[in-house]
C-alpha cells in the first residue's frame, strides 16, 4: 500500500469515511474480477453501415424544434418517444431513435403493452432500437427481468436491437441481454475524470465478450441541477470544460465504443438551452468528430503505438496509464482528412503529461498535427511537445518507418 499512496486518488480516498474508502475499493477491484471471468467471444462488426455517418447521440430529445437543434449540430442519434409527429420527423431529418418499448423492465413490466408497441413501431425507418432500462445495477432490477424484456420484445416480432445502460462498466458482466450494452458514468464534480475511462474500458471488455455493441454515454450536464445528498465530499458540481468532453469523446472511441452519446439535452433538471457555454463546448466536439470522422470512425490499425515513456505520471488517477494512444488506418478521406496511418494521443488527466519515444526511428521527425493545422516535432532524443491537460492529439497521416 505504500506505492499505492502516492498516487492523489488513493490520498482523496483517505478524507473519505471508513465505510465509503471500503465500498469504493471492492467496487474497483471487484470490477477488474468481473471483466475478466467473462466467456471469450468473436468482436462484433461495428453497428454502422458503410457510407453512414459514426452514430454520435444524446439523450433527453422530447420535441421536434429540439430534433432540428441536435441535427443541425451534428447529432445522429437521439433517445426519444414514439410520438407519430416526432418519429416522422426523425426520419426525414435522418436521425436515429432509441426508444422505449412501453414497458421498462423490473417489477411491474407490461408484456402486453409491449407487444402493441413494438407491433406498430418496429418497422418505423427512424427507429434504430428498443430501450429495455435505465440503470438497473443501481435500480436493484435482477437481470432475470431485464432478460425477460428482451424476450418480450422479440416475441412480439420486433427486429431492431434491444439496449440497456449500466451506471458501473463492470456491470454489464451481469446486464448482458440486450444487443447494445451501454454504459453512463459522470465524474465531473465529484471523482476524477480518469475513473470514466475505467469505466468504459470495463464496459468494453464486457460488451465484447458476449459478441454485443458497446456504446459509451458522457456526461454533458453539472451535478449541481440534482439531488446531491448522495455525493461523498469532497464535491464540487460543474458542467465538463470543452477539454474534458473531448478527451472522454475520443478517449472513449479509443477504448472501444461503437457509439458516443451525451447526457442530456433536456431531461427536466438539466436543460442545455439555459447553458450555451456548455452547449457550445459539447458543439464544437461534436463537429469536430464530423470534421475528422474518418479518423475517428477508422479501427485501429494492427501497427501498434512506437515504444514510449511516460514522463509526468506513470498512473493517472484510475491507476491506469494517463495517455491512450491508438494508431488509426484511414482507407478513404474526405476534405479534411487524407488516407494514411494516424497517431490519436488523448490525456486523460487535468495535468500536464510529456512523453519520450523510446522507439529511435521516430526520433527527428515532424508530422502533422491535424487538430491545430500545425506540424509537431520530435527531437533527437525522442522527447514530444507535452500535451495539454485532456489534449487530445492527431497526427498523420505518417510516413512509413
Amino acid at each position: 500500500m505504500n506505492g499505492l499512496a502516492s498516487f492523489p486518488f488513493i490520498q482523496r480516498l483517505s478524507r473519505f469515511p471508513r465505510k465509503i474508502r471500503w465500498i469504493m475499493t471492492v467496487a474497483l477491484l471487484g470490477g477488474l474480477v468481473a471483466c475478466q471471468q467473462l466467456p471469450q467471444a468473436k468482436v462484433p462488426v461495428a453497428n454502422r453501415a458503410e457510407g453512414k455517418p459514426f452514430p454520435l447521440g444524446i439523450y433527453g430529445v422530447p420535441g421536434v424544434a429540439d430534433l432540428q437543434a441536435v441535427h443541425a449540430s451534428g447529432f445522429s442519434l437521439v433517445m426519444g418517444g414514439l410520438d407519430p409527429a416526432y418519429m416522422d420527423a426523425a426520419a426525414r431529418l435522418g436521425l436515429g431513435v432509441i426508444a422505449a418499448p412501453g414497458s421498462s423492465a423490473g417489477k411491474g413490466f407490461d408484456a402486453k403493452r409491449v407487444r402493441e408497441t413494438v407491433r406498430r413501431w418496429d418497422r418505423h425507418p427512424a427507429l434504430s432500437g428498443w430501450y429495455l432500462i435505465d440503470e438497473p445495477d443501481l435500480n436493484e432490477v435482477p437481470a432475470e427481468q431485464v432478460e425477460q424484456a428482451h424476450k418480450a420484445v422479440r416475441s412480439a416480432g420486433g427486429q431492431k436491437p434491444t439496449a440497456l445502460v449500466v451506471a458501473r462498466g463492470w456491470n454489464l458482466a451481469k446486464f448482458h441481454t440486450a444487443d447494445l450494452l451501454m454504459v453512463d458514468f459522470y465524474p465531473v464534480g465529484w471523482i476524477p475524470v480518469p475513473a470514466f475511462f475505467q469505466h468504459m474500458r470495463h464496459g468494453a471488455t464486457a460488451a465484447r465478450a458476449g459478441g454485443k455493441q458497446f456504446y459509451a454515454v458522457i456526461q454533458s450536464m453539472d451535478w449541481g441541477s440534482y439531488p446531491t445528498e448522495h455525493f461523498p465530499p469532497p464535491f464540487s458540481p460543474r458542467p465538463p470544460t470543452e477539454e474534458e468532453l473531448r478527451s472522454m469523446t475520443w478517449g472513449a472511441r479509443i477504448i472501444g465504443a461503437d457509439a458516443v452519446l451525451y447526457y442530456p439535452y433536456r431531461d427536466g433538471n438539466w436543460e442545455m438551452p439555459r447553458h450555451p457555454e456548455t452547449w457550445k463546448a459539447l458543439t464544437h466536439v461534436v463537429q469536430e468528430v464530423r470534421r475528422w470522422e474518418p479518423i475517428f470512425a477508422a479501427p485501429a490499425s494492427s501497427r501498434r503505438p512506437p515504444r514510449s515513456e511516460m514522463m509526468t505520471d506513470r498512473r493517472n488517477e484510475a491507476l491506469e496509464p494517463p495517455i491512450l494512444w491508438s494508431v488509426n488506418s484511414v482507407r478513404q478521406g474526405n476534405g479534411f482528412v487524407a488516407p494514411g496511418d494516424y497517431w490519436v494521443l488523448v490525456n486523460t488527466t487535468e495535468r500536464i503529461q510529456q512523453i519520450r519515444l523510446t522507439d529511435e526511428t521516430w526520433w527527428n521527425v515532424r508530422m502533422s498535427d491535424v487538430r491545430h493545422g500545425d506540424e509537431v516535432a520530435v527531437d533527437a532524443d525522442g522527447w514530444m511537445p507535452a500535451l495539454a491537460p485532456f489534449e487530445v492529439r492527431i497526427l498523420g497521416p505518417l510516413s512509413p518507418r
